[in-house]
């Protein structure tokens, strides 16, 4: 039991430790933006309504769970559109990319299909971006500023004009903080579980598998998308499963939506967006593949 708490504890830490520089880049950014009306209102705004989705899709390829967090934070302060984020939480591949560029050598999977599951979650993530931001309009109603979330975090953005490395460093730690201990807790309880059970036989189902791991996917652990590229690489599940349970899987996103949006009934919305967008495009992606 002190083993799994132990070895909780460091992976926690470790998972903490590599979200940090992405999250410290997006708050000094936040603080810039803060800074700059017309860099957050007349070029952030206008081109994250445009080209949003489409950048997000590109960067949530990145495998670094950080950049999906970075994406929730930027969305609560209003700073991009929810189809943005959105698509670096479809896209983002956290521990996938690593996992199957390791199964290479052992011939469990060849770079030309790494290359085609990874443009894969791209598009999908540009693609689903683009159309959350035309489902989820009229739900995101709340009010949104950079002012108005430091006023939360009372981190006294505006007290020094030199400030913005300090103020984007308080910012980060204290999501830090929220992240390591959620992380231990999952860790551990997935550890207790047994999280290769999350692969059992009915994940291979038509539909049902599908509707299964976009459900398992929500779990906001990087031990997830292990358990899912593992269970594709070993024949547990198909393709459409993969992208089902890899499209939901957000990294830290959903931890730091939760943590930094105050709209409960909002983020539940984009939750269920996340889901059943993910399941949906899993289900097609096995329906094609039988075709072929």
């Amino acid at each position: 039991m002190f083993d799994l708490f132990l070895d909780s504890l460091l992976d926690g830490l470790k998972d903490g430790a590599w979200s940090l520089p992405v999250l410290f880049v997006a708050y000094l950014l936040m603080e810039l933006l803060e800074r700059s009306q017309k860099l957050n209102e007349e070029i952030l705004h206008g081109y994250s309504h445009k080209a949003g989705p489409l950048l997000g899709g590109l960067l949530g390829v990145v495998p670094q769970c950080g950049i999906s967090g970075a994406a929730a934070t930027l969305f609560s302060t209003g700073s991009v559109t929810v189809g943005t984020m959105l698509a670096v939480f479809f896209a983002t591949s956290d521990e996938m990319l690593p996992i199957m560029l390791s199964s290479v050598a052992d011939g469990d999977i060849r770079l030309s299909s790494i290359l085609l599951i990874v443009l894969g979650k791209a598009a999908l993530g540009v693609a689903l971006g683009y159309l959350a931001d035309l489902l989820l309009t009229k739900y995101i109603r709340s009010q949104k500023n950079i002012h108005g979330f430091c006023e939360r975090e009372h981190c006294a953005c505006d007290e020094e004009e030199g400030s913005v490395f300090v103020s984007a460093l308080k910012h980060t730690l204290k999501i830090a903080v929220m992240l390591i201990a959620v992380n231990v807790v999952l860790n551990f309880v997935l550890g207790m579980i047994g999280v290769e059970r999350l692969s059992g036989s009915v994940l291979n189902r038509p539909f049902i598998g599908e509707i299964l791991l976009a459900l398992v996917g929500l779990i906001p652990n990087c031990s997830v998308s292990v358990v899912i590229t593992e269970s594709y690489l070993s024949g547990l599940i198909g393709l459409g499963g993969l992208f089902a349970g890899l499209l939901s899987n957000a990294g830290i996103g959903l931890l730091v939506l939760f943590r930094t949006n105050k709209n409960l009934k909002e983020n539940l919305v984009i939750t269920s967006t996340l889901y059943g967008l993910s399941a949906a495009a899993g289900i097609v992606i096995t329906l094609v593949s039988g075709l072929l």
